[in-house]
């Protein structure tokens, strides 16, 4: 992996041709992107240099943290690192479909291991693909985002976990120079006795090693999912092919 990852970083696209991906969409973007977000030259610069940009967007009550890197591979093979379930890129994570949960629309458990003496956290969201978006930008911009759900009842839940009072974000995903510009967001509030501040910024931290562990797992998919693999699903509902090494 170390290998391959090397030889695609040395085709690191320019700012220019990066912003140039995202903009060329800014019609459907702000139309019908649920977070049509902008970037400044700052942004474009880090990401040609190959580092996660990231940035803190402040709102009334708890903020949103965003993160978004070049991934140099295809959207399929990212969204395969994204979605596959062969090992994880945030450590101490599960999650669960509920009853009823649809590809569309699913409704997941999900909770997360925080270090002693912080009792995990866990929460059910309702995640949905923008279909509006894919259809109008004729496939080239895929969103899924979530919100909390009020259902209940996964085999995985805790009694002594605490459930998050606010949680709601998102992924999107545009072809960019040969690749993939992949972006996070969360806006979440952990509850319990630790400030909102601290978990803030305990996200904010986590970013960064995040998306640089999905932009090698991109590239581990490309031997990874071959044709004995389960079939994911791009956010239109097609069926990824197996991805060639």
């Amino acid at each position: 992996m170390i290998g391959w990852f090397a030889v695609a970083l040395a085709a690191q696209p320019g700012a220019e041709q990066l912003e140039q991906a995202w903009e060329s969409h800014r019609a459907d973007l702000d139309a019908h992107a649920r977070y049509p977000f902008h970037f400044d030259a700052e942004a474009w610069k880090q990401l040609a240099e190959g580092k996660v940009y990231r940035r803190r967007d402040k709102l009334d009550g708890t903020d949103r943290v965003l993160g978004v890197v070049y991934v140099p591979a295809s959207r399929d093979a990212t969204w395969v690192g994204i979605q596959d379930p062969h090992g994880s890129y945030v450590d101490g994570f599960t999650d669960e479909d509920l009853p009823g949960s649809t590809f569309d629309a699913r409704i997941v458990y999900q909770r997360i291991a925080l270090p002693w003496p912080l009792a995990d956290r866990q929460w059910v969201i309702l995640v949905k693909n923008n279909r509006a978006l894919i259809d109008a930008s004729e496939g080239a911009v895929w969103e899924r985002s979530w919100d909390l759900s009020a259902e209940r009842g996964a085999k995985a839940e805790k009694e002594n976990a605490v459930w998050l009072p606010v949680n709601e974000g998102g992924w999107f995903a545009v072809e960019a120079a040969g690749g993939t510009l992949l972006g996070y967001h969360a806006r979440t509030a952990i509850g319990g006795i630790v400030p909102d501040e601290m978990a803030l910024r305990w996200s904010f931290s986590t970013i960064d090693g995040m998306l640089s562990n999905i932009r090698e797992r991109a590239g581990w998919a490309k031997g990874h999912y071959d044709a004995q693999h389960d079939p994911l699903k791009r956010p239109d509902g097609t069926a990824i092919p197996p991805l060639i090494p």
